[in-house]
Formats: structure tokens, sequence, C-alpha cells
């Protein structure tokens, strides 16, 4: 499929330096509580307290208010791990959860703005350690995401017999803080994978992991129709029947991305997404992105919404 292509060209596989997207990476050693891993994103500003926030263009306030008749969508969310706190600030008024390939916060925001919105931690690869988890884990967490693209290779490059072993570690961690566990976040994979097919993957892996605790699946989707998205979304609640985490999706599998389409697009999809039963949170990927800022919810300057960022806080919610 052209996502294929796409992936290729934009290095979006690999992990490592310059400009390639890393959504974190033990690189072969445990998630130590002073190694938050890498992060997607082209840096911007991330000075912990920086005290303005800077909405123009009418968006709602980043307080949280928000302008009268204004929802949060508690459904929506953000898939980025650079924040300031006035990054947070900013997106706070119109997004209910976030989460940054990680088990913790990163070390650049502070505590009150961390809190602001629902942080989801990450379990990102297989060399994770439970003691070290239960250091990193806020006490405020209520759900567990786990291993992000294992059929990838250059990802957390698991292949589900070996997430299957893993996963009484994820249980019994689970269990010990009260966390509801999210699948493994699959998509197609365009080289060095270890499945092509997220669905190959995860049959196996719930094969292999009949009696497991999987309280939802995840998901991951960068095609650019709403048609392609309702499509994708039937096959995981037909062949699962849990509910869905759409825990990255943005329009990127176009020879063309315009800031044009990629408004349209997610006033269409998010309004799909709140709308259908089966998804129980969806993120956006993602607040920075330097091969492609035509995706971007924040602008250079910390605190500053784009106008896709100001849209994405402001469209309404499920009624």
């Amino acid at each position: 499929m052209s996502r294929i292509a796409l992936l290729a060209a934009l290095g979006f596989v690999a992990c490592g330096g310059g400009d390639s997207i890393t959504h974190g990476a033990d690189s072969g050693g445990a998630e130590d509580a002073g190694d938050v891993p890498s992060i997607p994103g082209d840096g911007g500003s991330t000075e912990a307290g920086d005290a303005g926030v800077h909405n123009d263009g009418g968006a709602p306030r980043a307080d949280g208010g928000g302008d009268a008749g204004f929802a949060k969508s508690h459904k929506r969310g953000i898939a980025y791990g650079q924040h300031s706190d006035a990054d947070l600030r900013s997106l706070s008024a119109g997004i209910g959860w976030w989460y940054n390939w990680s088990p913790r916060p990163e070390g650049t925001l502070s505590a009150g703005a961390a809190a602001l919105v629902e942080f989801v931690p990450m379990i990102w690869g297989g060399s994770f350690d439970p003691a070290t988890l239960a250091a990193q884990v806020p006490a405020s967490a209520k759900y567990l995401l786990t291993f992000n693209e294992p059929n990838f290779g250059t990802q957390s490059n698991l292949t589900p017999q070996q997430a299957a072993a893993l996963w009484p570690k994820v249980e019994a961690f689970a269990k010990s803080r009260g966390l509801k566990i999210v699948s493994p976040g699959l998509n197609y994979c365009g080289g060095n994978c270890i499945n092509t097919n997220p669905f190959d993957w995860l049959d196996q892996f719930f094969a292999a992991c009949a009696n497991c605790q999987v309280d939802y699946v995840a998901a991951h989707w960068y095609a650019c129709s709403t048609s392609a998205l309702t499509d994708y979304l039937a096959q995981y609640q037909s062949k699962y029947r849990k509910p869905l985490w759409l825990t990255e999706f943005s329009c990127l599998d176009d020879s063309v991305i315009t800031p044009a389409k990629e408004l349209q697009y997610m006033r269409e999809a998010v309004a799909l997404l709140e709308a259908n039963p089966n998804v129980f949170r969806y993120a956006w990927f993602s607040g920075r992105f330097s091969q492609e800022p035509a995706i971007d919810l924040l602008s250079p300057a910390s605190g500053v919404l784009s106008p896709l960022g100001r849209q994405y806080v402001a469209l309404p919610g499920a009624p």
C-alpha cells in the first residue's frame, strides 16, 4: 500500500539521530529511571515553568475553562513527548489525555503542568523492569499502554510469542497498581518487519496469550480518508471485540500533504472517532514533527497552538 512507500521516504521506521523518528527505544537495555526514551519531534521550546500561554485566533482558553458552550473531550489526546509547561496548558482546553512513549512524563515538565491532562504511561519494549516501572509510573495512572509497534524491527521488535511470554510481568505490574491494560499498538510495516500486517501479529499474539488480560486494543493509522479509517477500525472491532485506542493517527499517507488537507481530514476523522462507541480514546500524532510540520498541533514557540492545534482543541466532543 502507499503508506509503505511513505514510511520509507520519511524514515518513519528508523530509530536514531538526525530527523528520523523514534517512538522510544530500549536499545537492548532496560528503561531505567534516568533514561526517558527519545520521542518524535523537532524540539521546540522545552522550558519548564514557561508562564505565558499564547492562544490566538479565538481558541478556547488554555486554562481548561474553554469558551462558552465548549466541552473538553475525554476521548481526545496527543502522542507527543517534548512538551513545555505552556504547551500542555494550551492543549489542556480540549484534550483529555496524553502519552509520550514512556512510563513517566518528561523531566522538562513541572508536576503541576503534567497533571493538567491525564498522563497514560507506556511499557515501550521488552526489556522493562517491574521494580523500575514502579518508581516511574505516576500514582494517578489508570491505564497502561504496551509495546510500541512490535512488528517493526526498528521499534519494539517483538514476535507475538515473545510478547505473550512477557505478558505475565505486564499483568503482575498492572495488577499491583490497579491499571487496565491496552494491547501493543501496531500498524502496517514497510521494511525490516516481523509481520507486515498488524492483524497477523495480533492474531498470533492472542493465540499464544489466550487467557491473558487485555482490556483494550491499540492501533496506529496514517491514511488520509475517513473511509479507510472506518474500515480499519471495523476490522479491529470485528476481530477482537474490545474497545479501541487509536494511539497514533494523522494524514501522512498522501504524496502531497498540505495544512488545508490536514484541517479537513482532522475535522472529518475527529467527528467519526467521537461518534464511534467502539473507540475509547484517540491521539493525534503529533505536537511538533520536523519531517512534516503540516501535522503539528504546536507552533515552534512554546505554548502557541498552530491553526491545526486550535482546531483540535475546539472541535466538539461526543454529545
